[in-house]
């Protein structure tokens, strides 16, 4: 029953992000795979009980390569279903969680330079293997599978499209990697 509702939860989370996939304007649109490493910055890591769970949010960066190049930090938000005393005495994936990562990726597309912000959530099962989505969005458009393993990384498949119209810029201070 647990399994259930939380398939449900996750599918009414991930609604709105395919609908704004599904109306996607006219753009190029590539198949998109490759592999991405995690670095996850353990010192930023906060652990906050939530009942018999514990919530857990640390920052880090994922960095690709394959149809799509470059960085992404940002910070990870999981509901690991153990208590926080647990998950502080285990390595990460010892318990299973849902979690939502929210990035902003500086890379490229084609060899073509283009920022976007990034989303990516899915379930984690016990012993750490990854099935969830990336979703880019504001200088990308796409949705990703992903298959991967905690703080290591993993591969993804799909479609990307440039968004040139609603292409972000680049922060102060940080350029957009040419190769």
């Amino acid at each position: 029953m647990k399994q259930t509702v939380l398939a449900v939860l996750v599918f009414i989370w991930l609604v709105p992000i395919w609908s704004a996939h599904a109306q996607a304007e006219d753009s190029l649109r590539l198949p998109a795979s490759g592999t991405f490493a995690a670095q996850v910055d353990f010192s930023t890591l906060e652990l906050t009980p939530a009942g018999a769970r514990c919530l857990l949010e640390v920052s880090g960066v994922l960095v690709f390569s394959g149809t799509i190049v470059g960085e992404a930090p940002g910070t990870t938000r999981a509901l690991v279903f153990a208590s926080c005393e647990e998950v502080a005495q285990n390595p990460p994936g010892a318990f299973k969680d849902v979690f939502r990562s929210r990035l902003e990726f500086f890379g490229t597309l084609g060899g073509a330079p283009v920022v976007a912000d990034l989303t990516y959530a899915g379930i984690t099962e016990q012993g750490g293997t990854i099935k969830a989505v990336m979703h880019f969005s504001n200088g990308l458009r796409g949705l990703l599978s992903v298959e991967a393993v905690v703080a290591q990384g993993g591969s993804y498949q799909g479609f990307i499209e440039s968004s040139p119209a609603h292409g972000k810029e680049s922060p102060p201070g940080r350029s957009v990697p040419l190769d």
